[in-house]
């Protein structure tokens, strides 16, 4: 028989609408069992400082002894504290009736994300450019005192950035010249980059 309480409980989790847990760091001292001795304590103040990942200088180590001593005050054993962290269930005394009020919140919730985000795509539309460069030039590759206009990779894409557009995706192809033959005997290839840009039309 399914066991309806748990099935709500699973949906409330996996919606992640609200808060189904709490978690509280708390420190709690510990019995290692071991003699107050200087040697036990040592050792113990170098496992406090490789656990913090803290370096084992002359001035940690005296904290870190007197850490233990603090904690060990009153006992003839070493005791240390420890952090633990637990997590609290704010489901788990949730009586039926509060649990299935929850779960309406959640689809609720859910149901107004999906919404917005109709409306957010639905309201949108986007138009496209198609730029092909036939070799990809930056900016200290400009010939000195040349007479033929350079447009670098860079300003190309300014250009673009400037009218409102971005790169929505590139890919490169190999150009030919149709199988026929050079006077060299060779046929000719050329790589080109073909630049894809998008933007949204403004309504």
């Amino acid at each position: 028989m399914v066991e309806v309480n748990q099935v709500m409980y699973d949906m409330i989790k996996k919606s992640n609408s609200i808060a189904t847990s709490n978690v509280n760091d708390i420190e709690e001292i510990v019995d290692t069992g071991l003699d107050k001795t200087d040697e036990n304590i040592q050792k113990m103040a170098m496992d406090y400082l490789d656990d913090k990942g803290y370096a084992k200088t002359p001035q940690n180590m005296e904290q870190a002894k007197q850490h233990i001593l603090q904690s060990s005050n009153g006992s003839d054993t070493v005791r240390v504290r420890v952090k633990r962290r637990m997590v609290e269930d704010l489901l788990q005394d949730v009586a039926p009736e509060d649990m299935e009020k929850l779960l309406n919140v959640c689809l609720l919730d859910n149901l107004i994300k999906v919404n917005d985000k109709l409306q957010d795509v639905s309201g949108k539309r986007y138009e496209y450019a198609v730029e092909v460069v036939d070799e990809i030039q930056l900016d200290s590759e400009k010939p000195a005192g040349s007479l033929i206009e350079f447009i670098s990779f860079q300003t190309l894409l300014n250009r673009y950035a400037a009218a409102g557009w971005k790169v929505l995706g590139f890919t490169n192809r190999t150009i030919g010249n149709h199988g026929k033959l050079m006077m060299t005997g060779f046929s000719s290839t050329q790589k080109q980059t073909v630049v894809i840009f998008e933007r949204q039309v403004q309504a």
